[in-house]
């Protein structure tokens, strides 16, 4: 008997029920252990019930990070820890989906931007040009040339930002080859008498647009002068363009931006620094702007070399 107490003592310890007037030791246990059993059958449920909600909100967690934002944690009213974490789940979907909207939209915007940047140059460019096709004068007619194509150069810049998946850096190896080759059919007299030639380093150079647009003018006044100057009458030649990386591996990126011809060169009296000549005051200024390292090398024709890190 004593035995049996002891066991009725447990079970109600463990069901929480009392014993009632009209029921023996024995029944009070049976009563006992089929609230017990119900507990553990209900505390089964439940686990079971709370690891699948759990899945189901990491699936929709897993959604978000693939920008899906339809699916949503369920709610079971219970007001339970569960509930809350899938209310704050699906709040944070909300303003997952807002944010990314807003991002798109700027996106859209900004490439907007860059697209009526570039067009309204062009729109320069093409009046300029019509303009320079009344001018009787050869010099100021080649001025509004000159002038036509720098902006054409900053142009260029903007579409390469339009077309770029990332919206703040122009590949400017690829911006160097459309550059060249725009300006090889604007300035060379005749193609096959002067042959131009582009070396790159392929994916060098992911320049913001505050580099790349002074960059990109550089390139235009050592061209330009190399087509016009470098081989009058019928003198055969080359230009050589080259852009690229000089700096070792694991070092702070040094670019090299080089236009080279093997012409008549450029007289030893004129120094490029300090001339007259607009074209050489851009190339000098520009540089500065850089914080580059213009070189110019006289021997057999004439060698424009900067050498630039891109800046902050």
């Amino acid at each position: 008997m004593k035995k049996q107490s002891k066991i009725l003592d447990k079970v109600m310890q463990l069901s929480g029920i009392k014993p009632k007037k009209d029921e023996t030791e024995e029944q009070a246990i049976l009563r006992g252990l089929d609230v017990i059993d119900r507990n553990v059958q209900r505390e089964k449920t439940e686990k079971e019930s709370c690891t699948l909600r759990v899945n189901q909100i990491l699936d929709v967690m897993t959604s978000y990070a693939k920008l899906d934002y339809s699916p949503k944690a369920e709610m079971s009213d219970n007001l339970d820890f569960i509930d809350a974490l899938a209310s704050g789940i699906n709040m944070l979907g909300e303003e997952l989906k807002d944010s990314t909207v807003s991002l798109h939209e700027k996106k859209v915007m900004l490439k907007e931007i860059h697209h009526r940047v570039k067009n309204n140059l062009q729109i320069i460019s093409s009046l300029l040009n019509l303009q320079s096709g009344q001018i009787e004068d050869a010099t100021f007619k080649e001025k509004y040339r000159v002038s036509r194509d720098r902006i054409r150069s900053m142009a260029l810049v903007h579409e390469k930002l339009y077309e770029s998946e990332n919206l703040a850096l122009v590949d400017f190896s690829d911006y160097v080859k459309s550059l060249a080759n725009s300006l090889n059919v604007s300035y060379n007299p005749d193609i096959h008498r002067i042959g131009m030639n582009i070396k790159v380093n392929e994916g060098t150079g992911l320049f913001k647009i505050e580099t790349a647009i002074p960059c990109g003018l550089v390139l235009n006044e050592m061209l330009s002068n190399s087509f016009k100057y470098a081989f009058p009458g019928d003198t055969p030649g080359n230009v050589d363009v080259f852009f690229g990386s000089v700096s070792k591996k694991g070092e702070v990126p040094v670019y090299l931006l080089e236009v080279k011809d093997n012409g008549v060169g450029i007289p030893d009296h004129i120094s490029v620094t300090s001339s007259e000549t607009l074209g050489f005051q851009l190339i000098t200024m520009l540089s500065e702007q850089l914080n580059g390292q213009l070189s110019i090398d006289r021997n057999n024709g004439t060698s424009f070399s900067l050498t630039f890190k891109e800046g902050k």
